[in-house]
């Protein structure tokens, strides 16, 4: 699956060598070529209500729409906050015709009751939409510079745990060591992740390098994951390509196809 929501990360990302302010056509433009490029070769797309409207009404596949308002606790850092949306009512649910909502979840061990009543709330607006849910659940403490990649992977594992009682229809996770760790220890955290929820997962590519990416998912696989939701590794480094489109037809596709297949790129 195909993941264009991102927003200011994504602003940020197309402002990169430019002194010029990016405006929001140039992230409604880019989330239009990606999906038109790239949803023919996905099972579902995930976009955005703010700027990916005329990306889900071109997508040839099923519409995965965020149910999030995300923000960044410092500016250009990672985002670490997440607000249910208040505006997504069942009328856009329908416009934008989403076939399941997705909430990005952030989890620290200081605030485990916070993202468990958040998840709660973005579950019971899956119900009352009638709509499956899918819970991302992200581990953003302040010091995770400072904490090893073992560290990190206990409290991927933590979070899925947490996360899980409110059983979410699909889980999406981050890659255990960011894709860098031996292979025995990244599959050994995925099977940890898979014994903690009793629903199926994916994995997000955020974090991960594009080179690094295939590699992790054939690894979380083998511990049990059951596929991908991600954008960056598949479409970032077509920004910053001399011909964008071209990047996106090309190299783009293929990564997609060849994730799909389960090779490495």
């Amino acid at each position: 699956m195909l993941a264009i929501d991102q927003r200011e990360s994504l602003r940020q990302m197309l402002s990169r060598g430019t002194e010029a302010p990016v405006g929001d056509d140039a992230l409604v433009d880019f989330k239009v070529a990606v999906v038109e490029t790239l949803a023919p070769a996905a099972s579902a797309v995930l976009v955005d209500r703010q700027y990916g409207e005329r990306a889900a009404r071109a997508a040839a596949c099923p519409v995965i729409l965020a149910a999030d308002i995300l923000s960044q606790s410092v500016p250009g850092g990672a985002v670490d906050r997440a607000e249910l949306d208040e505006e997504l009512t069942e009328e856009v649910a329908l416009r934008l015709r989403a076939a399941a909502l997705k909430m990005l979840v952030p989890w620290t061990p200081d605030r485990r009751d916070e993202a468990g009543e958040l998840t709660d709330r973005f579950m019971s607006l899956c119900r009352a939409l009638g709509l499956p849910g899918i819970v991302e659940g992200v581990v953003r403490p302040v010091d995770i510079s400072a904490w090893s990649d073992r560290d990190r992977d206990y409290a991927l594992v933590q979070a899925a745990r947490d996360l899980a009682a409110h059983r979410p229809d699909l889980y999406k996770a981050e890659i255990p060591s960011y894709g860098r760790g031996d292979g025995e220890t990244i599959t050994a955290a995925a099977r940890a992740i898979t014994e903690s929820l009793d629903c199926p997962w994916v994995v997000l590519s955020s974090g991960v390098t594009a080179d690094l990416f295939p590699r992790a998912v054939a690894l979380c696989a083998a511990g049990g994951a059951q596929g991908f939701l991600a954008g960056r590794a598949i479409w970032a480094d077509a920004i910053a390509a001399p011909d964008p489109e071209e990047f996106l037809r090309v190299e783009s596709r293929r990564r997609l196809e060849t994730l799909a297949a389960g090779g490495e790129a």
